[in-house]
C-alpha cells in the first residue's frame, strides 16, 4: 500500500512539474488556433513579432499576433497567446480561460448569441482555391458556374455555410482544417475550396499545383468577410470592452494592411522540391515542436496508465468483492452501493468518447479547480483508463483459482485481506498483457486531448500542417513517430512480460 501511495504522490509531483502557472494578473490572454496562416501559425523560430507558447511549445506568429500585441500594449498588459483548437475557442472564452478570441473569426448571428464582437479589424475578398490543371474552372468568374461541382469549406465557419449560395452545387462534408481540404482538393475529392484571399495566397505559397479563382463584382458570395475580436458575452459597453475597442480604433488602415503583407511574407519560405525532400525539411525545421509533442505524449500515456491502473485496481476490487449473507447489514449495503457506483462509472466512461469527456470536465471544473489543460489531460486520461482497467482487473480476478480464495477464507482472512494479499497480485500478473495494451492505446488516444489545448504530438503536427498547408508530408512524419513510440513500448512490455513469467514459475 505504501508503494501505491508513493506512486500516486510521484504522479502528482510530475504533473505539477509539467503544468504551467495559471496566474493571469497583468496579462491579456488571447486564444487562437496557431494553425491558420497568414492570420496565425505555430513556428519553432522566435522572431520580433512571435509570442512564446510556453516551454518547448514553440511560438505563435502571424497577423492576429500583431493585432493582439498592439492591443496588449495599449492596455499596458503582457500578451499571452493560448493555442486552442477552433471548436474549443468559444468554450475557453466563456470559461474565462482567455480574455479574447483573435483568430480570424467573423461575427455572425449564431456566434453573436454567445460572444460580444468588436468592430472588424480586417476585411478581404472571397476566392475559390482550385487545381491549376483544371483549365475549365480557372476561367470561372461567377460562383454559379460551380453548379454541379464539389465544393468544401471549413467546419463551423461562414466559409462552409456560403457554399449553398451556389445553385446545384455538391456541398462536400466540411473539414476541420484547411490542410485537410487542400489534400482533398489535390486528390480530386473536391473541385474547390472556399477561402479568404490572404489564406488562399498562403496555400499557394507551398502548393504550386493549385490556383485561385477570383469572382467578378456582383458575382461573388454574399458574405461579410471581415474578422473581429471576440470578447465574453455581457462585456459590451463595460470598461474592458471599451478599452479593447479603443485600442483597435487607434490602429490605422495602412498599418493593418502593412501587417498583413508582413505576415504573408513571413509565413512563406524556401521549400524544396520533391515529396521526401519536403518531408525532411518539415522535420528538420520543426524538430523542437515535434520532440515536445513526443515528450508530452509519453508523460500523458505513462501517468495516465499508471494512475488508471491504481484506479482500476480499486474499482475492480470493489466490483469483484462478493456480498455475503454473513456480512453485517451495513457492510452488505456499502458493498452493494460501491458496486453500483463502479458499474455506473464504467458505463459512463466507456459509453462516451474521451474527447467529449475532456471538453465537459475541463471547462466545467476549470472555474473551480483552476487547472491547466495539461493537468486536466492527465486527470481525464487517468479516469478514462481507470474504467477500462477496472474491467481488465475484474477479468484477472476471475482467472484466479477459486480454491485459493476458499483456502484463504478458511484460514480466517477477511474478503478484503484475501483480495489484497492473495487475489490481486495474481490478477495483475494474469492481466499484464492487457494492461500493457492499454498503455499502447493511451499513446495513440492522447491525441483526443488536443481539443482542450494539450500540446501532445498530434496537436503539434496539426499546427505544423496548418502553418504550411502540407498535410501529407507532415502526417507521414507523425505516422513514423507514432510507429516508433508504439514499437519501442511493445518491445519493452514484451521483455517485462517474459521476466514476470519467469519469476512466477
Amino acid at each position: 500500500m505504501k508503494k501505491i501511495l508513493s506512486i500516486v504522490m510521484m504522479c502528482f509531483v510530475l504533473t505539477g512539474c509539467v503544468s504551467q502557472s495559471n496566474d493571469t494578473k497583468g496579462t491579456f490572454t488571447v486564444g487562437m488556433e496557431c494553425n491558420y496562416a497568414p492570420f496565425n501559425w505555430q513556428t519553432s523560430t522566435q522572431t520580433d513579432t512571435s509570442v512564446s507558447l510556453g516551454s518547448g511549445a514553440g511560438y505563435c506568429d502571424g497577423y492576429d499576433v500583431r493585432v493582439a500585441r498592439a492591443i496588449a500594449d495599449s492596455l499596458d498588459k503582457e500578451l499571452v497567446v493560448k493555442k486552442i483548437s477552433w471548436d474549443g475557442l468559444t468554450p475557453a472564452l466563456n470559461a474565462g480561460e482567455i480574455d479574447a478570441i483573435i483568430a480570424g473569426m467573423g461575427a455572425n448571428e449564431e456566434r453573436e448569441q454567445g460572444i460580444d464582437f468588436t468592430t472588424p479589424y480586417y476585411d478581404s475578398d472571397m476566392v475559390m482555391v482550385v487545381r491549376k490543371d483544371d483549365q475549365e474552372v480557372l476561367q470561372y468568374d461567377d460562383i454559379q458556374q460551380f453548379k454541379g461541382k464539389v465544393v468544401v469549406g471549413q467546419k463551423n465557419t461562414n466559409y462552409d455555410t456560403v457554399i449553398d449560395q451556389i445553385k446545384g452545387v455538391i456541398h462536400a462534408t466540411p473539414r476541420a482544417s484547411y490542410p485537410e481540404m487542400v489534400v482533398a482538393l489535390q486528390k480530386k475529392e473536391v473541385d474547390g475550396i472556399t477561402a479568404e484571399l490572404p489564406v488562399g495566397e498562403s496555400i499557394l505559397m507551398s502548393n504550386d499545383d493549385l490556383a485561385l479563382v477570383h469572382f467578378a463584382k456582383g458575382k461573388n458570395f454574399e458574405i461579410d468577410t471581415s474578422v473581429s475580436i471576440g470578447l465574453k458575452e455581457g462585456t459590451r459597453g463595460n470598461a474592458f470592452y471599451n478599452s479593447v475597442q479603443s485600442a483597435l480604433d487607434n490602429i490605422d488602415e495602412e498599418t493593418r494592411q502593412g501587417w498583413m503583407k508582413e505576415a504573408n511574407a513571413t509565413s512563406s519560405s524556401e521549400i524544396p522540391e520533391g515529396f521526401l525532400q519536403k518531408s525532411w525539411w518539415i522535420f528538420t525545421n520543426n524538430a523542437p515542436l515535434l520532440w515536445d509533442g513526443i515528450k508530452n505524449t509519453l508523460i500523458l500515456a505513462i501517468l495516465g496508465t499508471g494512475i488508471g491502473l491504481i484506479v482500476g485496481l480499486f474499482l475492480g476490487g470493489i466490483r469483484a468483492v462478493q456480498v455475503e449473507q454473513r456480512d453485517k447489514f451495513i457492510i452488505r449495503t456499502l458493498k452493494r452501493l460501491g458496486q453500483w457506483f463502479v458499474s455506473l462509472y464504467v458505463w459512463f466512461v466507456r459509453g462516451t468518447p474521451m474527447m467529449v469527456q475532456a471538453l465537459l470536465f475541463y471547462y466545467t471544473l476549470r472555474p473551480v479547480l483552476g487547472w491547466t489543460p495539461f493537468t486536466a489531460g492527465i486527470v481525464i486520461i487517468s479516469l478514462n483508463t481507470g474504467a477500462y482497467m477496472a474491467e481488465i482487473v475484474r477479468a484477472g480476478i476471475q482467472s484466479v483459482d477459486k480454491g485459493q480464495v476458499e483456502g484463504a477464507r478458511s484460514l480466517g482472512m477477511t474478503s478484503i485481506q484475501t483480495m489484497y494479499y492473495i487475489v490481486l497480485p495474481q490478477a495483475i500478473r494474469n492481466a499484464f498483457p492487457s494492461i500493457g495494451n492499454e498503455f499502447i492505446v493511451n499513446i495513440k488516444d492522447s491525441c483526443m486531448l488536443n481539443v482542450i489545448g494539450v500540446t501532445e504530438l498530434m496537436f503539434q503536427s496539426s499546427s505544423i500542417a496548418g502553418s504550411m498547408f502540407m498535410f501529407e508530408n507532415t502526417y507521414l512524419i507523425t505516422t513514423i513517430m507514432y510507429l516508433i513510440l508504439t514499437s519501442v513500448a511493445t518491445f519493452v512490455l514484451h521483455v517485462l512480460e517474459k521476466k514476470i513469467a519467469l519469476q512466477t514459475r
